[in-house]
């Protein structure tokens, strides 16, 4: 979550009490847990990844069995989430609730503001814009 938010190193280690090493080396064993959890989520689901960063547990891809943008998450809290990019019906859905609940938990974990009355989908199509955003993908 810190990296997310661009915390040096050197501050995680501060709040602590460990080396600087130890915090770069824990960060680089969790990206690359990370980074193998994302591309495993991607081919269970036949996605072809364009873009990665494990670094803050985020991917972009395409899903050719539906023709549609793909994004793949991880969130300590929310663990592995593969959401496709689609117009839906949400009031008609039975995963409406558990959808808006991540995506808007999602929302808080980066730091972003959602605005109640969206629909999930809506919410989806925020949340991506602004991580791609911000990691410099747009």
């Amino acid at each position: 979550m810190k990296r997310r938010r661009k915390v040096a190193p050197s501050v995680i280690a501060e709040e602590l009490n460990v080396s600087r090493p130890f915090v770069s080396q824990a960060q680089r064993i969790a990206e690359q847990r990370i980074k193998k959890l994302l591309l495993t989520a991607a081919e269970m689901n036949r996605i072809s990844i364009d873009k990665i960063s494990p670094e803050v547990g985020f991917a972009l891809g395409f899903n050719p069995a539906n023709g549609s943008r793909t994004y793949i998450t991880y969130s300590p809290e929310f663990r592995v989430q593969v959401w496709h990019d689609h117009e839906g019906d949400c009031n008609n859905c039975e995963l409406n609730t558990e959808c808006d609940r991540i995506l808007r938990g999602l929302a808080v974990e980066w730091g972003f503001s959602i605005p109640k009355e969206l629909q999930p989908t809506q919410v989806a199509i925020t949340l991506f814009s602004n991580i791609m955003r911000r990691l410099g993908w747009e």
